[in-house]
């Protein structure tokens, strides 16, 4: 019978499952090409009929969509709204056929930053997401926060933005 080890507030097998784990962990870090890929375009702030045709089969009810702009909007603040631009979270879109998402904001330039405009509208598409699940962790308290995979593809979003901003 495999010994049992406690390390870290956890009981793990000694054997088996930790060779297991191991070799889990090496095959996740050899797909470091398997990342969400986001993908930039000018946007505007009315829908585009071929948009709002798409809104019926939104894969986010108005409260999930709602939920997840809030979530982006707060972590904004401590992350990408800190630099030369600020950007209002518009609208959210999931197409779970597709396993894409649409982000639509504007984006602001602060004082001082040279621009042709007071604010530019984008959309951000971000691959491998089908829907309120995929986009949000909810833990057991209730509390949400945004996945992971989606917070690194909205990051690639924004880099993306204020690099072709500049």
């Amino acid at each position: 019978m495999p010994r049992r080890v406690v390390r870290w507030g956890y009981e793990i097998m000694a054997r088996g499952y930790w060779v297991g784990f191991c070799a889990a962990s090496w095959l996740l870090g050899c797909s470091g090409g398997t990342s969400p890929a986001a993908e930039v375009s000018d946007s505007s702030p009315t829908v585009p009929r071929s948009e709002v045709e798409e809104l019926t089969k939104n894969a986010l009810s108005p409260a999930q969509a709602k939920t997840v702009l809030t979530l982006i909007d707060d972590i904004c603040g401590d992350t990408w709204c800190d630099g030369d631009y600020d950007f209002g979270f518009r609208r959210l879109t999931c197409a779970k056929a597709a396993r894409t998402c649409t982000l639509t904001l504007q984006v602001f330039p602060r004082d001082g930053v040279p621009s042709s405009a007071k604010s530019y509208w984008r959309s951000c598409k971000t691959s491998g997401f089908t829907g309120f699940a995929s986009l949000v962790s909810t833990g057991p308290s209730g509390y949400q926060s945004l996945q992971n995979d989606y917070y690194d593809a909205l990051t690639e979003c924004m880099f993306q933005i204020e690099d072709k901003l500049r």
